[in-house]
C-alpha cells in the first residue's frame, strides 16, 4: 500500500535541489568575481550566472507546474483516509478544483494504491467494507460463557471458549 503523506513529503525534493542550485551559483558568481575577469573567473561567472538564473526563472515555475496537480491529487488521498466517508464535495472544495476533477484523483489514488480498500458509492468516498458484509464488523456477546468479542463477516468465534456467533445448528 502506498502512502500519500509519504509521497507528498517527497513532492519537496525538486524544490530543495532548486534552491541547492541556486545557492551553488551565487556561490560561483562571488568566486568568480574574486578571481577578475580572466580566464576561469569569467568561467566561474557564467556558470554561476547560468545556474541561478536558471533555477531561479526556469527550476521554481516548472517545478511549481508539474507538482502543484500531483500535490492535490495525494492531499485528497491523505484527506479521504481520515474518515470512512467523505463526500467528493468536501475532497473538492478541499484542493480546490471540482468534483468530476476530485472523483478523477479519487479513482487514480485507488488504482495507484494510496486508497486501497476504498470505493466510490455515489458521491461519496468510503470504505468498502461499509457495503460488503461480509467485511463488516459486528459485536457479539457469546450465548455459551457470555463473553463480548467483535468479529468480522458472518460467523464469529468467541477468543474465549471457542463457540461460534451466531450459534451453529448442531443436527
Amino acid at each position: 500500500m502506498a502512502d500519500a503523506e509519504k509521497a507528498l513529503r517527497k513532492l519537496k525534493l525538486p524544490f530543495f535541489i532548486m534552491i541547492v542550485l541556486a545557492i551553488i551559483g551565487v556561490v560561483l558568481i562571488v568566486s568568480g568575481a574574486m578571481h577578475g575577469i580572466h580566464g576561469a573567473g569569467v568561467a566561474l561567472l557564467v556558470i554561476g550566472v547560468l545556474l541561478t538564473f536558471g533555477s531561479i526563472v526556469f527550476g521554481f515555475p516548472l517545478t511549481l507546474v508539474f507538482s502543484a496537480e500531483k500535490k492535490k491529487t495525494l492531499r485528497i488521498a491523505v484527506i479521504a483516509k481520515k474518515s470512512e466517508r467523505t463526500f467528493l464535495s468536501v475532497l473538492a472544495g478541499s484542493v480546490g478544483c471540482s468534483e468530476s476533477e476530485a472523483k478523477e484523483k479519487v479513482l487514480w489514488c485507488m488504482s495507484n494504491g494510496y486508497l486501497d480498500g476504498y470505493m466510490i458509492h455515489g458521491n461519496e468516498v468510503c470504505l468498502a467494507r461499509l457495503f460488503d458484509p461480509n467485511l463488516q464488523e459486528h459485536a457479539a456477546v457469546c450465548p455459551n460463557c457470555g463473553a463480548s468479542f467483535t468479529y468480522i463477516g458472518k460467523i464469529g468465534q468467541c477468543p474465549y471458549c471457542g463457540d461460534y456467533y451466531p450459534p451453529q445448528n448442531k443436527s
